[in-house]
C-alpha cells in the first residue's frame, strides 16, 4: 500500500524558472515602460518592497477573486514605483502590460529538464497530482503555456485561494478540493518556510528541493533534482 496518494509540487523554481532570469525579465520590463534604472538600484528597491510585506505576507487574507488579485498587482507595483520615485498610472499601466507581454513570450518561462519525465512516472505509479503556488490569477493559463496544465488533477494559485503559503489555509483547500486526508499527502517546493514549514503546520509530509542552495540542517527530506522523488516515495512505501 503507498503512504501517499497525492503529490503536490510548487510552481516557480520547483518546476520551472525563469529565462534569462526572473529579475532580468522584470527589469526589462521597467526598462522597456520608460524607467531608466540600474540592476543595483532595481535590487535595493525589491529588498525594501519584500522587508514590508514580510510581515503581514504569511497571515494575510483577501478576496479570492480574479478583481481582487488584479488590484493587488496594480497595488504592489504602485509600490515599488512610489519607492524608486514615480508616481504615474501611465508608467504603472506600461510597466504591467510589457511585464505581461514578457513573460507570455514563448522560453521566457521553462521546465527543469526533468519534470515531465517525472510527472509521467508518478501518474505511472498511480500518484494523483496537484500545484499549490503563491501565484496570481494566471496560474492555469502559465501552466498552459509551459504545456503541463493536462498534467495535473488540481492547479491552486494562492490568488484563487485567498491566502499564501505559508498559511495552511491554502493547503487545506488544496486536500478538499481532491477529498484526500493530510497524511496522505506530500508537498514538493524550494522554499523552506513557505512549502516546508506551510505543508508541516497543514499536516502534511514535505520536501525540499534545493538545486542550488544549502539545505537546512534539520530532518527536512531534502532533494536536488526531481528525479529523486521517485526512489524516496517508494523508499517510504515500501516501509
Amino acid at each position: 500500500m503507498r503512504r501517499y496518494d497525492v503529490v503536490f509540487f510548487d510552481l516557480g523554481f520547483t518546476l520551472m524558472y525563469f529565462f534569462p532570469s526572473f529579475l532580468e525579465l522584470n527589469l526589462r520590463a521597467l526598462r522597456e515602460a520608460g524607467v531608466s534604472v540600474s540592476m543595483e538600484r532595481f535590487l535595493d528597491v525589491r529588498k525594501e518592497l519584500d522587508l514590508r510585506l514580510q510581515a503581514t505576507r504569511p497571515t494575510a487574507t483577501f478576496p479570492p477573486t480574479e478583481e481582487a488579485d488584479r488590484a493587488r498587482e496594480v497595488a504592489l507595483r504602485r509600490q515599488f514605483l512610489q519607492i524608486l520615485g514615480i508616481d504615474s498610472d501611465e508608467v504603472l499601466q506600461r510597466f504591467m502590460d510589457r511585464e505581461d507581454a514578457i513573460y507570455a513570450e514563448p522560453g521566457a518561462l521553462r521546465l527543469y529538464p526533468e519534470v515531465k519525465e517525472v510527472l509521467h512516472g508518478l501518474r505511472a505509479m498511480g500518484y494523483r497530482l496537484g500545484i499549490i503556488s503563491n501565484w496570481s490569477w494566471n496560474l492555469r493559463a502559465r501552466c498552459a503555456q509551459l504545456g503541463i496544465a493536462d498534467n495535473f488533477d488540481l492547479i491552486l494559485a494562492s490568488a484563487y485561494a485567498g491566502v499564501e503559503k505559508p498559511h495552511p489555509a491554502i493547503f487545506h483547500l488544496a486536500l478538499e478540493s481532491l477529498q484526500v486526508a493530510p497524511e496522505r499527502a506530500i508537498h514538493v517546493g524550494d522554499n523552506y518556510t513557505a512549502d516546508v514549514l506551510g505543508a508541516r503546520n497543514a499536516g502534511l509530509d514535505a520536501v525540499l528541493i534545493c538545486r542550488d542552495e544549502t539545505p537546512p540542517a534539520d530532518e527536512t527530506a531534502v532533494i536536488h533534482d526531481l528525479r529523486e522523488l521517485l526512489p524516496l516515495l517508494a523508499c517510504r512505501d515500501a516501509r
